[in-house]
């Protein structure tokens, strides 16, 4: 087996593994749906979409892994302190936002739990307890990937080819969401430029007394974690928006280069051997990308609406409102 494959195939297996699992829908598909719910006024849209980006703002704090571990759970299954903390008006359309993105019942649950239109639970092969959108494709994503890394030498386990596919069918639909609107970068990317010092707040007030007696640090050393995360994430997200602003190709070859940045990222923060110069991941990533795409081009609309649907009504029944009209 060449070296280079060995090597990639330690650097799947420990970047991925350590990637964050609360990566079910993509950004687009929370900012598309939370515009569903938008008010008439356009500050109050930009804070909701960038507070239903929100959750996933501990994704990249490789650095920090069971701090960045601990509060993914707790911003998409413990979520409602955030919508109680919010007194403000600003401050409650970030936690609509926030609220909207759950696991449990919000705009990820179809993804990672159960799908509507696809990916009901007993309906993926030989996985009958599994279920969701994402899920479901990156099965079939999986399956492609693992027959290229084999026919390269490359043997994988299931787990680790899964996270791996369930990165690139993310991509893959924000891609494919470009199409139901193409200003849809724009609009990430603006509701995440200004600096809010409402979400920030949010957080110290949801989370840091939790996150200090959990770990036994000190409140200011929480709201230190917090804060950074959230300016780290902004960041991310304008960033992001930026590349879903380019054309597809253009697109796909950034998404691919930031996948393989991040995998650095990872190296570094735990002081391992960087990725040597003659191993280069953009390619398989970017077949990758361009496979999902075609993977879910003809159902991923379907399961939007029906989400953003199922979404409207699980706020409603759970009292989740600030004067937002229906759809």
């Amino acid at each position: 087996m060449k070296k280079s494959t060995v090597i990639v195939g330690a650097l799947l297996l420990s970047v991925f593994l350590s990637a964050p699992a609360a990566f079910p829908w993509g950004w687009t598909v929370h900012t598309y749906i939370d515009e569903q719910f938008a008010t008439k006024r356009p500050l109050q849209n930009a804070n909701q979409l960038y507070g239903g980006l929100g959750p996933d703002l501990f994704n990249f704090r490789f650095d920090a892994p069971a701090f960045r571990d601990y509060m993914q759970a707790r911003t998409h299954y413990d979520f409602m302190p955030v919508w109680n903390a919010a007194k403000s008006k600003p401050a409650k359309a970030l936690a609509f936002g926030f609220v909207s993105h759950n696991e449990v019942w919000g705009i990820d649950s179809t993804a990672h739990r159960a799908g509507i239109t696809f990916g009901q639970v007993g309906t993926i092969p030989n996985h009958p307890e599994a279920g969701g959108y994402v899920i479901a494709k990156a099965y079939i994503l999986g399956a492609g990937l693992n027959q290229a890394l084999q026919s390269a030498g490359l043997q994988l386990p299931e787990p680790v080819v899964l996270t791996v596919a369930h990165e690139l069918v993310e991509r893959g639909v924000d891609l494919l969401m470009k199409k139901l609107d193409p200003m849809i970068g724009l609009k990430m990317a603006a509701a995440a430029l200004p600096p809010n010092p409402n979400f920030p707040l949010l957080m110290e007030k949801a989370y840091a007394a939790d996150l200090a007696t959990h770990f036994g640090i000190s409140r200011i050393e929480a709201v230190k974690f917090l804060v950074s995360s959230e300016r780290q994430f902004r960041q991310t997200m304008v960033l992001y928006g930026h590349v879903l602003m380019q054309d597809d190709a253009t697109a796909i070859a950034l998404m691919a280069e930031q996948l393989e940045e991040m995998a650095k990222a990872f190296l570094a923060a735990f002081n391992l051997p960087p990725l040597p110069d003659d191993v280069d991941l953009k390619p398989l990533l970017t077949s990758g990308i361009e496979y999902a795409m075609y993977l879910c081009a003809t159902d991923f609309h379907a399961e939007v609406e029906a989400t953003a649907e199922y979404v409207e009504q699980q706020l409603r029944a759970h009292g989740i409102s600030y004067g937002v009209p229906g759809r």
